[in-house]
């Protein structure tokens, strides 16, 4: 995969295939696109007239994408950058040796973008090691892609996600959401409840905050101008998280129709995490097996749903959790949306253009005046989405 990152100072013109318009599932005619200062300038299809720069004076770049099909950037909404999808332990270890850390997550990095995935939003770690990279990708000193960093996670003391956040008294909220301002955070991330028991079918470990405490939060974090993305699993903590307004709900285990239908009504998105759940299936215990597959098979069935009811999904990874490596495990996510029974086209539409709003990027549409972040593939994703796995060029629009 060759990835391209786009000079302000030159223009591009990029002879394409079929270009994919992800909101409306379908084939745009091959033709032309041309790229000035990082930004569509214009589209022409085959037998039109040319497009004249508005700086023709600067170097023109020519790239044949003739035999590709052309499509906006693949998001991952959930990922952990401080963490590897290998092994939890030496992961951790390694927050003590920046040397190794910083080879670990160049790797992931390198590994996220080779697969198309030219966004992701960071779920935070306890040390905010996501906010250092992302800044070294945005000043050029790393290649990856662009990283929306949530630092680190609120929690209640002494409850489950000590290696995500400190734990956080309410009466010490104001301060703690201070400090991600000062320290740059993209978007808050809270946790709302427990994980998914993989030894006891629909169980999930216990909700952390109160309705009130929730609104709370989500009022603060909205003053601040950030986003609230809410760690919620059990329809109890879905239901709290989704009334006290926050913006997403990651992972949503066992959330019932009504929560559905209370996410289409207030516009929240859910990211249903699939993925690092799924992939315990190799584990030899016959009871967590059997476990994991209704587990795994109740998600899918609730994403139908969702998708039937006009509730936006994103797609997230959870990227860095056991058994899910970084950008390996989006194909794999995808695949499960497949057997969840959404169309191609939808499936491209919730992992370009949802994830983009998601995100609160301007991505995920390639018109005339919109960033120029878009991927080629070999194949047509519209008729089979394994064609997502061979990117052959990545186009990123900023300095990275």
């Amino acid at each position: 995969m060759k990835l391209v990152k786009l000079d302000q100072n030159k223009n591009y013109i990029l002879t394409t295939g079929p270009v994919i318009d992800a909101v409306a599932g379908k084939h745009l005619p091959k033709g032309t696109l041309y790229i000035e200062e990082g930004r569509i300038a214009a589209i022409t299809r085959q037998g039109e007239a040319g497009f004249n720069f508005k700086y023709p004076g600067r170097e023109k770049v020519h790239l044949d994408l003739g035999h590709l099909s052309v499509l906006p950037p693949l998001v991952d909404c959930h990922v952990h950058l401080a963490l590897d999808g290998v092994d939890f332990a030496a992961a951790r270890r390694r927050w003590d040796n920046p040397e190794e850390l910083a080879k670990q997550v160049a790797h992931e990095l390198r590994d996220t973008t080779r697969h198309g995935i030219l966004a992701v939003r960071d779920g935070g770690d306890r040390r905010g090691i996501a906010l250092q990279f992302r800044n070294m990708v945005y000043e050029g000193r790393l290649e990856g892609p662009l990283v929306k960093a949530s630092v680190y996670a609120l929690r209640k003391p002494n409850t489950y996600g000590s290696f995500l956040g400190r734990g956080t008294p309410m009466i010490s909220l104001e301060d703690t959401l201070n400090d991600l301002v000062w320290r740059g955070a993209d978007q808050v991330k809270v946790i709302v409840s427990g994980v998914v028991s993989f030894k006891e079918y629909g169980k999930v470990g216990p909700v952390q905050y109160s309705a009130g405490d929730l609104a709370v939060i989500v009022n603060l974090a909205h003053s601040r101008g950030m986003r609230v993305m809410a760690h919620a699993s059990s329809d109890e903590a879905v239901l709290l998280a989704a009334r006290a307004g926050v913006d997403t709900i990651e992972h949503g285990y066992f959330l019932s129709p009504g929560a559905l239908e209370l996410l289409a009504e207030r516009g929240i998105a859910w990211i249903p995490t699939v993925v690092p759940v799924a992939a315990q299936l190799q584990n030899p215990d016959r009871q967590v097996r059997y476990v994991i597959e209704k587990t795994v098979d109740r998600q899918l069935a609730m994403i139908n749903k969702a998708a039937a009811l006009g509730v936006t999904l994103g797609v997230g990874t959870d990227a860095g959790a056991a058994g899910v490596r970084h950008g390996y495990g989006y194909l794999q996510e995808l695949d499960l949306y497949r057997q969840a029974g959404l169309t191609p086209a939808k499936i491209i539409k919730c992992a370009t253009k949802n994830g983009a709003r998601i995100l609160g990027l301007d991505w995920g549409r390639l018109e005339p005046g919109r960033p120029a972040a878009l991927i080629a593939v070999e194949g047509d994703p519209l008729a089979d989405t394994g064609a997502l796995g061979r990117v052959k060029y990545a186009f990123l629009p900023f300095k990275a």
